[in-house]
């Protein structure tokens, strides 16, 4: 079969094969009944490999190779060769191999049209005489009717009152691929293709990782472009930031706090153990370490302890053009880049610019000529109490924040400030409760 393409011929679904007679075609005596399937993944469209037979004197389940197979007929029986020594000692189904049933009725997968997590109800397999591949997964409510045996009167009431057909929640397979765990098969989830999971937003991917567990949200980041992997991250709730920190490797969250924001890697260290902080810091460069320790230090709910310290800043001096090449070379590393802080040679603050402006003006035409020097900002001691209320008075979307000689030492976004101020009130109310 072609690995591209799908094969013509007839389409049902798992559950019209599962607990149905399975008979020796030589004799037509019941052997026994159809208790899995199995199949391996090394196609786009896994062909089915093998059959768990069930015998209904016994618990045990009796592996049958698909060679074997000679007859499929949906809810009613499959008809096979019938091989003695195959029923004499269970098999262990082969390590290539999945069971359909077990291992992914009733798991979770990604609808990316939907961007949340669901539940696979079916598999919708293609059939060609007694060839079989499964070609879709099925998450809609169809689904689990025709699993109990009611799909005909529940479909037939439902047109006959609501003039309404019920249809199938089909995915196709090609965009399904199997997320390994440590636990193995036995934990086993699927998600939408991560090639495609990379064109979600990183807000709806941590959504998704959200309703999954530790070691799926672990290896799904893993698989993510690690710009994308680290933007996810940080819109995790931290209850579940510190989880995936506590159980990745070290090397691998290093990887991530080196591309995180400053004030997103403060927040997540500020919850973890000292031992495990030290420890991190020692593998990030001199200079974040060195900011990050600060940062640390500054007392909670104060505008310093949301501040990121990496922004973009210009002296009086530089030219529009200057300006706009050093807003090229630093925006993959700055959170905002719409700001730019004008410094003097004390790195006090003297004035500001948006990007807008320095668009409108010559290349040649200085900064100092066009920027505005009344800025609106806050003390590194300010509460996010204050903060939020700078935002909402000014309606900024980026505000800086100095020490008590006016210097720079970060800025923070409408964002942070307002996620901020209501995980306080909240804390606040539970206090007080």
């Amino acid at each position: 079969m072609p690995t591209t393409n799908i094969p013509q011929g007839k389409f049902i679904f798992l559950s019209q094969l599962i607990k149905i007679p399975v008979i020796d075609q030589a004799t037509n005596k019941k052997i026994g009944f159809t208790a899995d399937i199995s199949v391996t993944l090394k196609e786009m469209y896994p062909r089915l490999n093998g059959l768990l037979v069930g015998r209904w004197l016994y618990r045990k389940r009796f592996y049958v190779p698909w060679t074997n197979v000679r007859k499929v007929i949906e809810d009613k029986a499959i008809y096979i060769d019938y091989d003695p020594q195959l029923f004499k000692n269970p098999l262990a189904v082969p390590e290539e191999e999945i069971l359909l049933k077990d291992i992914l009725w009733d798991k979770q997968i990604v609808d990316i049209s939907g961007s949340k997590v669901v539940r696979i109800n079916d598999l919708h397999l293609l059939k060609e005489d007694y060839k079989l591949w499964v070609i879709h997964v099925d998450i809609g409510f169809t689904s689990l009717i025709r699993r109990l045996g009611w799909l005909g009167w529940v479909s037939f009431l439902v047109k006959l009152l609501a003039s309404y057909e019920l249809k199938d929640r089909l995915i196709p397979w090609k965009f399904v691929q199997p997320v390994s765990s440590k636990i193995g098969f036995d934990a086993l989830a699927l998600k939408i293709h991560h090639s495609k999971m990379s064109e979600l937003h990183p807000a709806d991917l941590a959504d998704i990782l959200a309703d999954l567990g530790t070691d799926e949200r672990i290896a799904i980041l893993k698989s993510l472009e690690n710009g994308t992997a680290v933007r996810t991250f940080e819109e995790l709730p931290m209850k579940i930031r510190l989880q995936v920190a506590e159980q990745v490797e070290h090397e691998y969250l290093v990887k991530l706090i080196n591309e995180m924001a400053i004030d997103e890697v403060v927040d997540l260290l500020s919850k973890l153990p000292q031992r495990r902080v030290n420890a991190l810091l020692n593998h990030v460069s001199k200079e974040k370490s060195e900011q990050i320790s600060k940062l640390l230090s500054l007392a909670d709910r104060t505008a310093g302890s949301i501040m990121n310290t990496e922004f973009i800043s210009a002296k009086p001096t530089d030219t529009a053009g200057m300006v706009l090449d050093k807003i090229r070379n630093e925006s993959r590393k700055k959170e905002s880049i719409y700001y730019i802080y004008v410094l003097d040679d004390s790195a006090t603050l003297v004035g500001m610019v948006t990007l807008r402006r320095i668009l409108t003006f010559p290349p040649e035409k200085a900064i100092s000529e066009f920027m505005m020097k009344r800025v609106a900002k806050v003390r590194v001691d300010t509460s996010i109490k204050d903060v939020a209320e700078v935002f909402y008075k000014y309606d900024f979307t980026v505000i800086p924040v100095v020490d008590k000689q006016n210097k720079v030492q970060g800025i923070i976004t409408m964002k942070d400030a307002f996620e901020s101020v209501f995980k306080e009130i909240r804390q606040q109310n539970e206090q007080g409760s």
